[in-house]
């Protein structure tokens, strides 16, 4: 999940830029039939406590909202599209951003193009889908990005579960939706249960519905950057960027973001880590911006899907030789990136240090040989937010970057098999993964 920092005050400035916004009508628009260059699609599923904010502060949906809009006032093509889907406490609205103009005499425009009479569910992988083939059918473009901006919690099963096997959808992944009278402070929906989160299976399912295929999915959110979660992504996008550490609730700059990465052009390796880079820069590296971002730190990295079934297939041949017969590795002191302590969440490991632990050097380069064709590069603060419990931060540090790779995976365990974990059947779950099958992990047992 992201977490919620102080940062989240609600100045005059922010008031005045927020009445400065262009609200137009879309009457000077051009024909919207016309085949569009690029067109972004930015998916804030914001009803939860990101979309929440105490009188007198300004929510992390908001702030995010307004960065957008400073960020497409600074493109200089007419020619791309932001499309910027919101659910939060009001109703689901869809608008385009997009400059407008002759030369030298552009203008934002914000047209209002969908709202919803009723609440929707936008962890709903149907909602996804109404958003990216409305986009698809009404603004034609070369080239589409999606950006997916809320609470992440990887592959894996929620941790509450159980108090959610009734509702219609299984909580996990990406995204929380708290529903119509939920508690959008704490995450929970009417009843005390945590909303609902979307599966990524399904996600991956909804996008090639759509009839979209992206160059890129760019996830705003915690620790979606895992093997399991890009794999079952492989077919419907060229990148998947996402950091693999918790993130702050403030999100990413998008003021630079949108003009210095989300529209290079065309989509190539250089601009996925374009992508990828600016965003760490803007999070870790950037000063003017750290009363924003704080010490929080940030992992990242690029990942080509289109070399996943390769990495896959060499994972699975040398995972092989060290672990068989449901053997549990002893993972002390390997990099990760949240802990299994932490309500009774897997370990997400990195997974070069993970294999740099398990293999023999001669087996790891030629794992990592494979392995860089895929990851294209990764950005690493020297420490990061583990977790957050009871109101106090846990970070750890940057203890192997010879082997780290900014991208984690799940290392089954017989301590998964404890009755602790009963309601959250960790290995069973991980067995359900595309990248389960495609990496042979059966052959270890597991």
């Amino acid at each position: 999940m992201k977490f919620l920092t102080k940062i989240l005050f609600l100045s005059l400035g922010i008031l005045a830029l927020a009445s400065c916004s262009s609200n137009d009508d879309d009457k000077d628009s051009p024909d919207e039939q016309q085949t569009y260059r690029r067109s972004v699609i930015i998916y804030l599923a914001a009803q939860n406590s990101l979309g929440y904010a105490e009188p007198g502060w300004a929510s992390a949906s908001y702030l995010d909202s307004l960065d957008i809009m400073k960020g497409v006032s600074k493109l200089s093509s007419t020619n791309d599209n932001v499309f910027l889907f919101i659910d939060d406490e009001k109703h689901p609205r869809l608008s385009r951003i997009y400059r407008y103009g002759g030369k030298g005499q552009l203008r934002t425009m914000t047209s209002l193009l969908k709202t919803w009479s009723l609440d929707i569910c936008s962890s709903d992988p149907a909602t996804l889908y109404e958003v990216l083939s409305y986009v698809n059918t009404n603004y034609p473009s070369e080239s589409y990005g999606l950006v997916l901006w809320s609470h992440g919690s990887g592959w894996q099963l929620s941790t509450n579960v159980q108090n959610t096997l009734k509702d219609k959808f299984a909580t996990k992944s990406f995204g929380i939706d708290v529903g119509f009278n939920g508690d959008m402070e704490n995450d929970t929906n009417s009843r005390g249960r945590m909303g609902i989160q979307m599966d990524i299976a399904d996600m991956a399912t909804a996008i090639a519905k759509s009839g979209i295929y992206l160059d890129y999915i760019f996830f705003d959110a915690c620790s979606m950057q895992d093997i399991e979660v890009a794999y079952e992504l492989k077919d419907v996008t060229d990148y998947v960027i996402a950091s693999a550490t918790s993130t702050s609730a403030y999100g990413a700059y998008y003021t630079d973001l949108i003009p210095q990465a989300l529209f290079a052009y065309p989509m190539n390796d250089a601009n996925a880590m374009r992508i990828a880079n600016q965003y760490f820069y803007d999070a870790v590296t950037n000063q003017s911006l750290h009363d924003y971002y704080g010490d929080v730190g940030n992992v990242n990295s690029v990942i080509k899907t289109s070399e996943l079934e390769n990495l896959a297939k060499v994972t699975g041949q040398y995972i092989n030789k060290v672990i068989t017969n449901r053997f549990s590795p002893d993972m002390e002191g390997v990099q990760r990136y949240s802990d299994n302590e932490y309500f009774y969440s897997p370990a997400h490991y990195d997974m070069g240090c993970a294999l740099g632990h398990l293999l023999t050097d001669a087996d790891y380069q030629a794992w990592r040989a494979e392995a860089d064709k895929c990851i294209l590069c990764h950005n690493a603060s020297e420490k990061y937010l583990l977790y957050l419990l009871d109101d106090q931060e846990v970070y750890a540090t940057l203890d192997d970057p010879d082997h780290m790779v900014g991208v984690s995976m799940f290392v089954p365990s017989d301590i998964y098999d404890d009755d602790t974990y009963e309601r959250y059947p960790l290995n069973t779950q991980f067995q359900t993964t595309a990248w389960y099958t495609a990496a042979n992990w059966k052959a270890t047992g597991w």
